[in-house]
């Protein structure tokens, strides 16, 4: 029974060594995340009051809108009652943007100009997916005079060969295509 044990476990260790500059699916996976987690800084919203909604109590990263007519929802926030803390409500209208940089908008409150400045509030990255969840830096104005702030999902697929190849520079060019990262912040 020990035989077979040390038989089973040197096959398998030997089967899972990679080859030099060979890089596994998840290794790459967490790379690209831990590389655009550290490039798209999420900031921080207050939510302590109704007064300061939407104001950031840490800013991040800070990205430019690149292309007109994305979607947003309003922000909102949600509290049970008096005395419990107040909670951003992760209703986010989503843009998938093709590798064309076209993008395929979803339903939301109201759509953003370009040039919009958008603060980063969360970084995944799926297997083949890039998400990136913003909230406008300023209120939008809309069309009854009213302003309001906005969040989007901006979702990026991921080329394959950038995915396998754990090519960050190459998921940041796409992503700069539509979201810029803003030169004064």
């Amino acid at each position: 029974m020990l035989r077979i044990f040390l038989a089973t476990t040197t096959l398998f260790g030997i089967f899972a060594v990679s080859l030099p500059g060979q890089v596994h699916a998840a290794d790459a996976h967490g790379a690209i995340q831990d590389a655009l987690q550290e490039r798209y800084e999420p900031s921080r919203m207050e939510m302590s009051s109704r007064a300061l909604e939407g104001h950031l109590s840490k800013r991040g990263s800070v990205l430019l809108l690149q292309a007109g007519g994305a979607p947003a929802q309003a922000l909102r926030f949600v509290q049970l009652n008096t005395k419990s803390p107040r909670f951003h409500v992760h209703d986010y209208a989503r843009a998938t943007v093709a590798q064309d940089g076209a993008l395929t908008v979803g339903k939301g409150d109201f759509t953003l100009p370009k040039g919009t400045r958008l603060a980063v509030l969360d970084v995944k990255v799926d297997r083949d997916q890039v998400h990136i969840f913003t909230h406008t830096l300023e209120p939008v104005r809309l069309g009854d005079r009213k302003t309001a702030y906005g969040c989007t999902e901006f979702v990026f697929p991921l080329d394959p060969g950038a995915r396998n190849r754990s090519d960050v520079a190459a998921v940041s060019s796409e992503i700069d295509r539509v979201l810029r990262p803003a030169a004064n912040g």
